[in-house]
């Protein structure tokens, strides 16, 4: 029995720190047919005490997720990888379109305006803080 008990305890622990953590705004731009690269945007808010340090994330139909920085210097736009993205007590992160994004790579499936996009996103201290993200379709000229 204690064996289980000290798990269940871990796993409760784990979910509690989740809670310190918000996210608003998960989306899925979304992208014309036969695109084999999407992204994810969101806002992650950081309501806890203690930093948080995202370092993964995992997509449902997809082969591959990662986190990414888009930048721009001298009319040239690069993408690269990020390991890890701090967040502080009371600090927002925003993953956005021409900045820090989630690469979704590969889809499994075409995506339609309205469907959901499960998205797992993982910290360093071992919480899984599971988010869905909508399909949506993004004005940029309005």
């Amino acid at each position: 029995m204690k064996p289980f008990w000290i798990l269940s305890m871990c796993l409760t622990a784990g979910a509690a720190m989740a809670e310190d953590l918000t996210i608003d705004g998960a989306i899925v731009p979304l992208a014309p047919p036969g695109v084999m690269a999407h992204a994810a945007f969101m806002t992650i808010e950081n309501t806890g005490a203690a930093p948080r340090s995202l370092i993964g994330v995992r997509a449902a139909g997809y082969a591959m997720a990662h986190l990414h920085q888009s930048t721009e210097a001298a009319g040239i736009a690069t993408m690269s990888a990020v390991h890890q993205v701090q967040i502080a007590p009371g600090q927002r992160v925003t993953l956005a379109h021409g900045g820090l994004h989630i690469m979704l790579m590969r889809p499994a499936a075409p995506l339609a305006e309205g469907d959901a996009v499960a998205l797992e996103l993982e910290f360093a201290n071992g919480a899984v803080l599971p988010v869905t993200a909508v399909v949506t379709r993004l004005n940029h000229g309005s």
